[in-house]
């Protein structure tokens, strides 16, 4: 009797020593994301926006389930607007393109997190830096390109058979589309306890894709559609000059997107700002 009564006290002094860790925390994320790719700069961290027209964002939702003291699974839902401007970039070769635009994309990852001291016990106050990295997945807008090519228009509204080669319009449109991949999430932070219940964390994270179109740079030809007006195709079929012409035209659109492909590389987008988290319910025990 006496050394199952020595047990219980075992037991719940292992009890009331780890149940200081919380396990729950429940938050909001606000920063800001920049693109690493074939459009625009390539500074890692941008701290300011192009201009007051275009200020990228980094808006979101976390959970964190703390595993003990020092270890987290954090699951994260993000928002991302996204600018990029080749006239803002360093290289002599982008400034001349003047290409630019802007993306949105929309992020859900799974993080573990490692901290160097013990935080996420019950304490008044603490901190520690960390470390995280695990997988996401994100949705990002692709393009979709289509070419057309019709006969110029008389000054009463009808066609007109091209008088030379150069004699009829070319117009280019896209419209958006969603497209879905995975990325390899990791940075690092350092995270606050304050008052017990609140935590700030300031981190810098990246984002390695696999893919090379977050800035609409590598168009694939599957997303693009040329049509040519019948009659100006007939005209083609017995004038070289302005089948030539259309392919010319052609090719130097498409070549205008194709961009992402000089350095065989994929995109990055890195994320940096600050968490703030309410922490809350406690474990049975943290017995091992």
């Amino acid at each position: 009797m006496k050394n199952i009564f020595l047990l219980i006290i075992l037991i719940c002094t292992c009890c009331l020593i780890h149940i200081k860790a919380q396990r729950n925390e429940l938050g909001i994320s606000i920063g800001r994301a920049n693109i690493i790719g074939d459009i625009g700069k390539t500074n890692y961290i941008e701290i300011l926006p192009m201009d007051m027209d275009r200020i990228p964002i980094s808006l979101g939702l976390l959970y964190r389930y703390n595993l003990d003291n020092r270890q987290s699974l954090r699951l994260n839902l993000i928002y991302n607007r996204v600018f990029f401007d080749d006239e803002k970039a360093s290289e002599d070769y982008r400034y001349k393109r003047h290409i630019s635009g802007s993306n949105t994309i929309l992020e859900t990852s799974v993080l573990f997190e490692y901290y160097f001291f013990d935080i996420n016990d019950i304490k008044y106050s603490g901190s520690s830096p960390y470390i995280f990295a695990g997988i996401g997945g994100y949705g990002y807008n692709d393009r979709k390109y289509t070419i057309n090519h019709t006969r110029a228009k008389n000054s009463d509204g009808s066609f007109r058979n091209p008088k030379d080669y150069k004699d009829f319009i070319t117009e280019e449109n896209y419209k958006k589309s969603m497209k879905f991949g995975f990325n390899i999430p990791f940075g690092i932070g350092y995270k606050i306890k304050i008052k017990y219940d609140w935590l700030l964390s300031f981190e810098v994270g990246a984002r390695y894709t696999f893919q090379d179109n977050l800035d609409y740079s590598s168009v694939k030809n599957k997303n693009i559609t040329i049509n040519v007006d019948p009659k100006l195709n007939s005209i083609s079929a017995t004038d070289s000059n302005i089948k030539d012409e259309i392919n010319r035209r052609n090719s130097k659109i498409i070549g205008k997107h194709q961009t992402g492909n000089t350095f065989k590389s994929n995109d990055w987008y890195l994320i940096w700002g600050i968490n703030l988290t309410y922490t809350f319910g406690r474990p049975p025990c943290y017995c091992y």
